[in-house]
């Protein structure tokens, strides 16, 4: 099974981020990049750098947008927390408020016990709300998801795998010319045995001026069957500076 799941999910992931170079039409990108970067000494030695870059492409009835996100930390020279992910998703809009979509995700974190996870998942969504910079979305759909442990679990092996059901969510909401808030949300949920990942994100983004603002993230993750030594729920709080174009 692992080797078809594999190649599957390479298939999937490629397609989703190739497919804009098919379009003949003219391009129309938006998106951010952020940085940030906490560094203290004296009794505590730690620094912590995050970074992500979120891009969307609209064109004709396509829609595609691709996450990179990254973070790194250490105290007194010792890594406390690595981290590197990439998804991606590629929806075709029926009209202004229905489309359908595939997506691809790919997690690497050297603290989580596992050695990466990838899902790769395709169904419906519908826009419910939107006026002008806010909308509330909501989509659907089914997949696969297959993860590599560290070290093997008992009764599983050094791997888990199976098909998901998804759900996730997408609120944003422009409080003012200078402000707007975002809550996303997400599961993907095992259908032989109904173990969840879930994720949220609640951010605050203010404007500098036209193209720089200050976002306040804090994000929740939960694993409701974690390897082994491992948290069933990790929390970050970030405090980035954005690039929007």
């Amino acid at each position: 099974m692992l080797q078809l799941v594999k190649p599957v999910m390479a298939t999937a992931l490629a397609l989703t981020l190739t497919a804009p170079a098919l379009a003949q039409e003219s391009d129309n990108w938006s998106g951010s990049v952020e940085a940030g970067l906490v560094e203290t000494s004296g009794n505590t030695e730690e620094t912590t750098i995050s970074g992500e870059a979120d891009v969307t492409r609209d064109w004709n009835n396509w829609r595609q947008n691709v996450l990179l996100q990254s973070r790194y930390a250490e105290q007194s020279g010792e890594r406390t927390a690595e981290r590197y992910t990439a998804s991606t998703q590629l929806d075709y809009k029926f009209n202004p408020n229905n489309f359908v979509f595939v997506r691809g995700r790919y997690s690497n974190d050297d603290f989580s016990g596992y050695q990466f996870q990838a899902s790769t998942s395709a169904g419906y969504g519908r826009r419910f709300w939107g006026e002008g910079d806010s909308h509330f979305d909501l989509s659907t759909g089914l997949g696969y998801r297959y993860s590599k442990f560290d070290k093997p679990e008992l009764g599983e092996g050094d791997e888990r795998e199976g098909a998901i059901g998804r759900l996730a969510g997408d609120f944003r909401y422009q409080l003012s010319e200078t402000a707007h808030l975002r809550q996303e949300a997400e599961t993907e949920v095992r259908l032989d045995d109904g173990e969840a990942m879930s994720r949220s994100v609640t951010s605050l983004k203010a404007n500098v001026n036209s193209s720089l603002a200050l976002k306040l993230s804090y994000t929740v993750e939960h694993d409701s069957n974690p390897p082994e030594d491992s948290e069933r729920t990790d929390t970050i709080t970030a405090v980035t500076l954005l690039y929007g174009f």
